[in-house]
């Protein structure tokens, strides 16, 4: 084996480490949860598409109390035109892509998609890197996007964020077979709609990969007829869902999207960016200086693509957490890319290239610093406390249990299987009378309240109703957090008849 064969051997390698290495975190500390209302989307709409269904479905359509359709619209949904079938607010590709998962590996195979799409972001990044600037490159850039702070952050969720910036990179990658390349294309269109312009960027890399000619259209047109199945599914996705096929769950666009916005963003991104990457990505732009001929004209494409992405978010409404560059991970990780290749062709200018490793070590090792000092590591712990919590509902109460609850609406509904009444949208008047309807029709109800919750429980319902007034104890109380009612102990309870709550852990 040459010495260059050998630094190429070696390079891969470190990618490859650094792909499965990651994928490892993802699933050693991922949150194994769904809580938040884009979890409680992606997760519950895969399990609708599994069972047959375009959306969650709920058997208390029937229900007699006003606003039905909005108490029955769990965490990431908003009511729909049947009372017992919320609309999800997420784009629904996610789910798409993981029912296949939820199929063969039961429900839980969905927890499966990030970490794998985070070794294909990685090993994708790595392939454009070592295309533009050799084997140290790619490495380099391996180690970047595997230790990026937002990256991991998210690389423990299961959301969206992953899974499109592989999808592109992973696009960007294989310009070369047009089919495959165009298929990617259209997944991440489906995945995530709003970055459909970016296939106009992607476009313009395949024709200056393939050239100007003949050939070169005609590659194109079969790019262009790969992605089409994964845009028509989003348009009929949409039509199916939200009435039209431009539609989506979120506000209309003209409420989310402003120039109003732009100064905020640049701030907050610009801010984010900074304390979680320092001057790493701005390296980036001096690729186009640096590099010669077609790889010139990449890295041009690259930067615009990377554009294309920020000038979406910089109009998107400002959001003033560090953890929303998580719009961002596609443009992020291609400067990382553009970076390491910036880098490797300067420290080979001054036959310095043996540094390249070292400084990508460092490098890693400080952004894994900055990501353990923003609750990377805790994310398991914080988000699942609501896996636990459902664990609770299921081991614990019957079959036949209703949860009247807010905030853990998404969790109860997809790991403990049970039907979910919203209380923030309860009509007052009607609490004592709704449960008093799930008990005639075979249900047991149930209060369930995070502890911050009880209070505005109370308020908006205890001069109304006797279940409203909570002066009962819980039936279980888990580590003081979340607490569960039974509303038929309060007649017991106000009678004299003593019980013992249960206390469980909350982990």
């Amino acid at each position: 084996m040459t010495h260059a064969g050998g630094q190429k051997s070696v390079a891969v390698a470190m990618a490859v480490t650094a792909a499965i290495a990651l994928a490892a975190f993802a699933i050693v500390r991922g949150t194994w949860a769904v809580g938040g209302s884009d979890s409680s989307c992606y997760g519950l709409m895969a399990k609708a598409f599994m069972s047959g269904h375009l959306q969650p479905q709920s058997v208390l359509a029937d229900a007699p109390w006003p606003n039905v359709p909005v108490t029955l619209a769990p965490g990431g949904f908003r009511p729909g035109i049947s009372a017992g079938a919320p609309i999800p607010i997420c784009a629904p590709g996610l789910s798409v892509v993981m029912t296949p998962f939820a199929w063969l590996l039961g429900q839980d195979g969905i927890f499966w998609v990030t970490p794998l799409a985070a070794a294909i972001l990685v090993l994708a990044s790595a392939a454009i890197a070592a295309d533009l600037g050799g084997g140290l490159a790619g490495a380099t850039a391996a180690i970047l996007v595997a230790t990026s702070p937002i990256v991991l952050f998210q690389s423990v969720q299961p959301m969206n964020d992953i899974v499109t910036a592989a999808l592109w990179l992973a696009a960007l990658a294989v310009l070369s077979r047009p089919a495959l390349s165009g298929a990617l294309v259209g997944m991440a269109i489906l995945v995530r709609p709003n970055l459909a312009p970016l296939a106009v960027v992607a476009a313009a890399g395949a024709m200056l990969h393939h050239g100007s000619g003949r050939s070169a259209w005609s590659r194109l047109a079969i790019m262009a007829a790969a992605s089409a199945p994964g845009v028509l599914l989003m348009a009929l996705l949409n039509r199916a869902l939200y009435g039209a096929v431009l539609s989506t769950g979120y506000a209309p666009a003209t409420s989310l999207f402003s120039t109003a916005h732009v100064a905020p963003n640049l701030s907050n991104y610009g801010r984010a960016l900074f304390d979680t990457q320092h001057v790493v990505p701005a390296l980036a732009l001096v690729a186009p200086l640096v590099l010669r001929g077609a790889k010139r004209w990449h890295a041009v494409v690259l930067l615009a693509f990377a554009a294309s992405v920020a000038a979406v978010y910089a109009l998107y409404e400002p959001f003033p957490e560090w953890w929303y560059l998580r719009f961002l991970i596609p443009a992020i990780v291609i400067t990382l890319v553009l970076a390491s290749v910036v880098a490797a062709h300067v420290l080979s200018r001054l036959s310095m290239s043996g540094l390249m490793p070292i400084a990508a070590v460092l490098i890693g090792l400080w952004c894994l610093r900055q990501a353990g000092q923003r609750q990377v590591l805790q994310l398991q712990q914080l988000e699942g406390k609501y896996r636990t919590i459902a664990r609770a509902v299921h081991d614990r109460l019957p079959d036949n249990a209703v949860l009247i609850t807010e905030w853990d609406s998404g969790s109860i509904r997809f790991h403990a299987g049970r039907e979910v009444v919203l209380w923030e949208s309860f009509d007052p008047a009607w609490l004592d009378r709704g449960v008093s309807w799930l008990r005639e029709r075979g249900y047991q109800p149930y209060l369930l309240f995070e502890r911050r919750e009880e209070r505005a429980f109370r308020e908006r319902f205890q001069g109304d109703s006797d279940t409203g007034r909570l002066d009962w104890p819980p039936r279980l109380d888990l580590d003081r957090q979340v607490r569960i009612y039974d509303p038929a102990d309060r007649a017991r309870f106000m009678a004299g008849e003593s019980y013992v709550t249960e206390n469980l852990p909350l982990r």
